[in-house]
């Protein structure tokens, strides 16, 4: 329900704690939740961005512990407490591919005027074939969905259903390039798509014959990107034109609002590098630096759109450097996992980090979720566990 509506989400998950907590053996449950490394991980994280509130309450005497920023974090314990054995969590992937196979059909059926389009379409024209609330959010989505699918297929038997799931991860990608035309998927499916040529090449032609081979479908990929009409007005014209705009004429094109918002988020790492501002603080340091400006109210935002530079000046460098290891520990649990699980969140880790160069998918509601929600069916690695079925072959 994350894309489609918040206050639906929110109350599922109360529910579901609520629920766990009045089911059997609830300490239980719970207990065992807290053991996967991933649930203490994000707990680690909200005691980060529990001291930097705590932080600020000390510098402002207002406690900024309102919405689920912080609180999300919790997510993985309590929804450990219920998919608790690789089969729910398993479900839980399913059900949002599910939901995505769904969206992408929505999405086609609108571009080919089979179905009508969203009101806001007609002043935000850039939201055409969209389901979600915000165009980006649904490029992300689906990007993840595709390699969720090429996962799968990887996994299957050769037939009939390997075919499906190639088609259904093709799909994705062409709703992406041709029908979303968001630029941060754009830049985003670069990687993703280097991952998936460096797994399918390696595993046919080790060596430097994978890597030659890997050079050229990489070349092929981006000069056909480079030239297709679509994809260059939207990530290199437009955003040329986006800069000279800004910087002749003080535009607040979307290239141009970044620049800005990056040019005034240094001082405030500056002013306090070591442990940063404090929670919630980069909004109100930033209006206090564009109140000389004559058009302020068109560069107003609410954060940085750079995850790194948000976390600098909120938490400074010492909040940076507990991000990253808690980040470098997570890929590091995810190479440990047996396929198709491997796949899934070794791409989401590249959907999150690379997207998180140009936006801040933890402030957004819908990033945020569907980033933590698909984190808490992560499977949990034990010793000598195996992800085999019973004939050998891998339990998709």
């Amino acid at each position: 329900m994350a894309p489609i509506n918040k206050p639906g989400t929110n109350v599922a998950l109360g529910l579901c704690i609520l629920l766990s907590l009045a089911g059997t053996s609830a300490g239980q449950r719970w207990l065992a939740s807290w053991r996967h490394p991933v649930v203490r991980g994000a707990l680690v994280w909200w005691a980060v961005l529990f001291l930097s509130a705590l932080h600020t309450w000390y510098l402002t005497a207002k406690p900024p512990l309102g919405g689920s920023f912080v609180w999300t974090c919790w997510y993985p314990l309590a929804l450990g407490s219920v998919l608790d054995d690789g089969r729910w969590r398993t479900r839980g992937l399913i059900a949002f591919a599910a939901a995505m196979a769904l969206t992408l059909l929505l999405s086609f059926g609108m571009a080919a005027g089979w179905l009508p389009q969203r009101a806001l379409v007609q002043s935000q024209p850039f939201m055409r074939n969209t389901v979600f609330k915000e165009y980006t959010q649904q490029g992300l989505a689906t990007l993840i969905f595709g390699a969720m699918a090429m996962a799968a297929a990887r996994c299957a038997r050769p037939g009939k259903t390997r075919w499906i799931l190639g088609f259904a991860a093709a799909l994705a990608v062409v709703n992406v390039c041709f029908v979303i035309a968001s630029r941060t998927s754009y830049l985003t499916l670069l990687p993703v798509a280097a991952y998936w040529t460096w797994q399918l090449l390696y595993r046919r032609w080790p060596g430097w014959r994978a890597t030659l081979a890997m050079a050229g479908v990489g070349a092929a990929l981006a000069t056909g990107l480079w030239f297709t009409p679509l994809v260059q007005d939207r990530l290199v014209q437009s955003v040329d034109h986006e800069i000279v705009a800004y910087d002749q004429h003080h535009q607040a094109t979307s290239s141009g609002i970044r620049i800005e918002l990056w040019r005034r988020t240094l001082p405030m790492i500056a002013s306090a590098p070591v442990f940063g501002n404090g929670l919630h603080q980069w909004e109100p340091l930033y209006r206090r630096s564009i109140e000389d400006m004559p058009n302020r109210q068109a560069f107003m935002m609410g954060h940085p759109h750079q995850e790194l530079l948000l976390i600098l000046a909120e938490q400074g460098v010492a909040g940076l450097v507990v991000y990253l290891l808690l980040l470098g520990a997570l890929a590091r649990y995810v190479l440990r996992l047996e396929t198709p699980q491997r796949d899934i969140y070794a791409c989401l880790l590249l959907v999150y980090l690379v997207a998180g160069m140009a936006n801040c998918l933890w402030t957004d509601f819908t990033h945020r979720h569907v980033f933590i929600l698909l984190l808490s069916c992560i499977p949990l690695r034990q010793q000598g566990e195996s992800s085999k079925a019973l004939d050998g072959s891998p339990d998709v």
